[in-house]
This record gives structure tokens, C-alpha cells and sequence, in this order.
């Protein structure tokens, strides 16, 4: 296969087994992220693709081993949290670092958003503009892989939720393949063709970002994901919701995430009001259901309850995912 291949792959630190028979594709061109918590082997795993870590198992490119191979003949990109610019040098002394005199430079930057910054010092920059200056660096010698460790995870989210999208065009713009590290949902569904879940040095689900929300392959994994209640499809508490998905009665389970619940649609449920939250223009109602328990409803905005109200609820089905297990 073109591209990366990881088979069985371990990484251990002393009798700890950071990464634990991991195995995966990264075919030419594509964007996969890791996406995990803190501490279950993601950053150890890009690493390990690096030539940073001591690997067990196979790291292959276009179906070659780079076992060997040192960290700078591998032809890998790496962009780390802090982007490690040179305090001395422009913006534009940063991307061309160790590159042909009369590369395109100023390209670059326009790519990255930051056309005619070529003469700017990077102690001038914002935390986003230096992340911006780390990525076209990384890119400058078109790596044939792209290794990115958290590059966002630094930034407030409103920054990092554009920085996302524009760090999506980037990587498609120049058809690099790439590997993306963060602990983040909506960064990895907002970069990545394909989205890796892990825990506990394990993958646990490899999918596209779309399938991966409505079909999570486990109840960890829809609890990552953000699924906040499991109720057994067959039910009693579930028949309402099995008709507004069209689910049949089945020893499957049902998640329901956030916003599973909407305050004010025409009913389907009832929940006591135990609290209520403003967030992004929207009002968050928590509500215990009978048989499921406390839950996000989502409200309109504006809306008033207090503590004690019991409510009218109906369904959003994109809200909900039925697990196998």
C-alpha cells in the first residue's frame, strides 16, 4: 500500500505498554487523526512513526520498512505544540530555514494566511500567526508525511476552531499526507479524512468523522465521543425514541448525546428542569427522564425554567447512535 502502514505496533516504556499492538493505514494523501485522552498512547504512537521511540512490530512507507532509518532520512515532518521557531530569524527566515535559496516562500505564507509577512519578526506574532509560521515550515520541504503532536492544543478554542479549518485547507491544498495528534473532538473531525480513536494504548475505532458520530463501534467510545446516556433498546423508556429513529426492539442499546433532548418540540418525553446553562447563544437544560436519568436537553434561546419544571420534550435523531455491544 501506498503510504503508511502500522502493523502491530508497541511501544513500551520499561514493563509499560504505551502502545499496545496497534495497527493501521495512512494511505498517500490522506489526513488521519489519533484522537484520545490524555495519556493512552497517541503522542507515543507519532513518535514512534518519527524514529523517536523504540518500536516493536512494523512501520512501513509504501510498503518499506523505515525500521532503521534515522528520525532526519525518513523524509517525515514533525509540528509540535509550541512550533519551535527561531526567535532570530522572520517569518520568512523561519520557512525557508535549510531550504534552496529562491523557494516559494511567500506561496507558502499566502497559504497559511499570512501573505506579506515574509519581513515580519516572530516575537511580533500572536499565538495563532506563530502557529501559522510553524505550519508552512513544516510544509516547506513537502515532507512525504506530516507528523502533527497537538499543534492547536495551546490556542483558546475560538482560535483553534479556525486555525482547524484553515489547517484542513492546507493539508488538502498541498495533498500532504498527515498524521494529527489531539485530545479534541471537534479538531479531529474538523481536520481528518479519517479519525482514530484510542485508549489505554489500544485503537478502539478507525472511521470516517461522520460514521464515527453515528455509528461509535462501543460504549467507550461514544462516551468519548460525548454520549451521555445508555438506555437498552427494549426498553420501556426507550419506546418513544426507537419511533423517532425508527429502531426496533432489540437487546442493542441506544446513546443518547447532548442535545438528544429538545426543550420546546412537540413531546415525546417529560423531564423535571434540575439546572440550566447558557453556552455559544443556547440554553443547555439539564432534565432527569424517567428510566434514563439526567440529560442535556438543548432549549431555545432565551428560554426561562427553574429547577422543579417539568418540561415537554421531543427528539433530535442525529443526536442518537445504537451500539451492538
Amino acid at each position: 500500500m501506498n503510504g503508511l502502514t502500522l502493523r502491530d505496533v508497541v511501544v513500551r516504556y520499561g514493563p509499560v505498554a504505551a502502545v499496545d499492538g496497534v495497527s493501521l493505514d495512512v494511505p498517500t494523501g490522506s489526513v488521519v487523526a489519533l484522537l484520545g485522552p490524555s495519556g493512552c498512547g497517541k503522542s507515543s504512537l507519532l513518535r514512534a512513526v518519527a524514529g523517536l521511540e523504540p518500536v516493536e512490530g512494523t512501520v512501513a512507507w509504501d510498503g518499506v520498512s523505515v525500521a532503521g532509518v534515522p528520525v532526519h532520512r525518513r523524509g517525515f515532518g514533525l509540528m509540535f505544540q509550541d512550533g519551535q521557531l527561531f526567535a532570530h530569524r522572520s517569518v520568512g527566515g523561519n520557512v525557508a530555514y535549510g531550504l534552496p535559496r529562491g523557494s516559494a516562500v511567500s506561496a507558502l505564507l499566502e497559504l497559511v494566511g499570512l501573505g506579506g509577512y515574509e519581513d515580519r519578526s516572530v516575537a511580533t506574532l500572536s499565538g495563532g500567526e506563530r502557529q501559522r509560521v510553524a505550519l508552512a515550515r513544516a510544509l516547506a520541504p513537502a515532507p512525504r508525511l506530516l507528523l502533527l503532536d497537538e499543534p492547536l492544543s495551546a490556542l483558546d478554542r475560538a482560535l483553534r476552531e479556525r486555525l482547524a479549518v484553515d489547517l484542513r485547507a492546507a493539508l488538502v491544498a498541498t495533498g500532504t499526507t498527515a498524521v494529527f495528534v489531539t485530545h479534541d473532538q471537534d479538531e479531529a473531525f474538523a481536520v481528518a479524512d479519517r479519525v482514530a480513536v484510542m485508549a489505554a494504548g489500544k485503537l478502539l475505532q478507525v472511521d470516517a468523522p461522520a460514521d464515527l458520530w453515528s455509528r461509535p463501534a462501543s460504549r467507550e467510545v461514544a462516551s468519548f465521543l460525548g454520549y451521555e446516556a445508555f438506555v437498552p433498546l427494549d426498553s420501556p423508556a426507550a419506546g418513544p425514541l426507537r419511533e423517532a429513529i425508527g429502531a426496533s426492539p432489540s437487546s442493542a442499546t441506544l446513546a443518547l448525546a447532548e442535545g438528544a433532548f429538545v426543550v420546546g418540540r412537540s413531546g415525546v418525553a417529560k423531564g423535571t428542569v434540575r439546572g440550566v446553562s447558557s453556552r455559544r447563544g443556547r440554553s443547555e437544560v439539564r432534565v432527569e427522564v424517567d428510566g434514563i436519568g439526567v440529560v442535556t436537553a438543548l432549549g431555545p434561546v432565551g428560554g426561562r425554567w427553574s429547577a422543579g419544571d417539568v418540561v415537554e420534550l421531543g427528539v433530535e435523531p442525529d443526536a442518537m447512535a445504537v451500539l451492538d455491544d
